[in-house]
């Protein structure tokens, strides 16, 4: 259970979530973000996992006594640099994964849901103060269209995005065929004729 003394995110009482503990003054910047996501119609459980992320950000900021106001790019970088080598608590640190990596750190995907979190955040501050820079930096790395994008059967829809370019590269996993025994267990699975129609079709289809 989170120490109750110790900055933290709740259930408020005007938006769905919201900082509070010892130090929350010092953050409304981020109240005042969840509440504006509140009011463009963000789910609840967004605005938790929005929350969660600005969260370890202030706890580290408190950690390295830097004010919010104060971060800079330099100071985002060290934020990033400190989810790649912080531990999970709970994990053992003497457990690895196939590819050797150990399995007591974050996931890269969940360091750039961080970053996305930020970026959001100070690019809502500059809603309100235009005269503030932006930490999170942007160029044209952050608005190329994926090639799988681009050749999708919509991909003349297709529009860039415009991302962060602090972002840590995340591995691609391909699909894999399923082999001669999964396939039976897959047909033999299924109960009726037609659902194994249909799956066959699949199979057969590619």
């Amino acid at each position: 259970m989170t120490n109750q003394r110790e900055l933290r995110l709740e259930v408020g009482t005007e938006v769905p979530w919201a900082l509070s503990g010892p130090g929350a003054d010092r953050y409304l910047l981020v109240n005042d973000y969840l509440g504006y996501l509140a009011d463009r119609n963000y789910s609840p459980r967004t605005l938790r996992a929005y929350g969660y992320d600005l969260l370890a950000f202030c706890r580290w900021l408190a950690a390295v006594d830097v004010d919010l106001a104060s971060v800079t790019t330099e100071t985002v970088l060290d934020f990033m640099r400190y989810c790649r080598q912080a531990p999970i608590e709970g994990r053992p640190a003497n457990v690895v994964s196939m590819t050797g990596k150990r399995l007591d750190r974050y996931a890269s995907t969940t360091i750039n849901h961080r970053l996305a979190a930020l970026t959001g955040l100070f690019t809502f501050r500059t809603l309100s103060e235009p005269d503030l820079r932006n930490p999170i930096p942007t160029g044209r790395e952050a608005r190329r269209v994926s090639a799988e994008e681009r050749n999708g059967l919509l991909g003349h829809l297709v529009r860039p995005k415009r991302r962060s370019a602090l972002r840590l590269r995340e591995p691609r996993r391909l699909p894999r065929a399923l082999n001669r025994r999964e396939t039976a267990d897959l047909l033999s699975s299924l109960r009726t004729w037609r659902d194994r129609s249909l799956a066959g079709l699949m199979l057969l289809s590619g």
